[in-house]
C-alpha cells in the first residue's frame, strides 16, 4: 500500500532521514515527495550548523539542577525533565538560525502567509501542558490554562522581529493556527485571506498574534480568547 502525501509529511517532520523502506520508497515516488524531502534535508543541514553554538558557562549546572527534580506526570504522560530541557534547547537553536536568516517580508501579512505555507499543514497531536508553558516561559510569557489545554503542536519560530511561537490548537471547529510575535506591532483586528484560509491580527499586552483558520467565524470567535490567554509571566493566570 503506497503512502499518501499527508502521511509522508508527518513522517518527514518526525524523522526526515528515516531509513524505513516504505518512507524511502515514497520519498522517490513523485516530484512533490522529492521536493518536500529536499527542503527538509536542507533545513536539517542548516539546523545542524545552527546548533554548533558555544553553550553558556552555567548550562551544565542548570541541567544538573533540573535532573535532580523528579519526573512529573502530566495528562497521563510522564515527562523526564532532562528530555524536556533538551527539546527546549534544540528549539532555541532552531530559532537562533531562523531569526538570523536572510528572511525579509514587506509586511506582517506577507510574513504570516509565508510562515503558514511552510508550517501550516502540521497535524495536531497533543502537546503537554509543561511543554506549552516551558516555551512561553522562554519568552517571559505564559499561556492561560484554557489555551494551553487545547494546544496540539507548539514550537519556536521566526517572526519579522525575532523569535516567536507557532501553535496549532484543537478547537471545536477544527485545527486553528496561532503565531505569537513578541516584538511585532500589528493593526489590531486587521483581517486578510489567502489560500482558502482566513487570518486576523491581534494586538496583545506584549506583542501580537495572528490567528489562521478555514473561515472568518472560526478565527473571529477566538480573538478575545487569544488576547486574554497570552500574557506576561508577571501576571496571574
Amino acid at each position: 500500500m503506497s503512502m499518501d502525501f499527508s502521511e509522508f509529511k508527518r513522517l518527514l517532520g518526525a524523522d526526515p532521514r528515516s531509513g524505513d523502506p516504505g518512507f524511502q520508497r515514497a520519498r522517490h515516488s513523485l516530484p512533490e515527495f522529492e521536493t518536500a524531502a529536499a527542503e527538509a534535508e536542507q533545513f536539517e543541514t542548516i539546523l545542524e550548523r545552527a546548533t554548533l553554538i558555544q553553550p553558556p558557562v552555567d548550562l551544565l549546572e542548570a541541567l544538573l539542577a533540573i535532573r535532580l527534580k523528579p519526573p512529573e506526570r502530566d495528562g497521563g504522560r510522564r515527562w523526564l525533565p532532562m528530555a524536556l530541557a533538551a527539546s527546549i534547547l534544540l528549539a532555541a537553536g532552531a530559532g537562533g538560525w531562523l531569526w538570523n536568516a536572510n528572511h525579509s517580508w514587506d509586511s506582517v501579512e506577507d510574513y504570516v502567509v509565508d510562515h503558514y505555507r511552510h508550517d501550516g499543514d502540521m497535524v495536531p497531536s497533543g502537546a503537554s501542558l509543561s511543554e506549552v508553558q516551558a516555551l512561553f516561559s522562554g519568552l517571559n510569557m505564559q499561556a492561560a490554562p484554557a489555551l494551553a489545554d487545547i494546544v496540539g503542536v507548539i514550537k519556536y519560530c521566526p517572526t519579522p522581529d525575532g523569535k516567536g511561537i507557532h501553535m496549532i490548537m484543537n478547537t471545536q471547529n477544527g485545527p486553528v493556527t496561532v503565531i505569537y510575535m513578541p516584538d511585532t506591532p500589528v493593526i489590531d483586528r486587521e483581517t486578510f485571506a489567502f489560500d482558502n484560509m482566513e487570518a486576523i491580527l491581534v494586538k496583545l499586552k506584549t506583542g501580537s498574534a495572528a490567528i489562521i483558520g478555514p473561515d472568518q467565524q472560526s478565527i473571529s470567535g477566538l480573538y478575545a480568547f487569544v488576547q486574554d490567554s497570552i500574557i506576561p509571566s508577571s501576571e496571574n493566570s
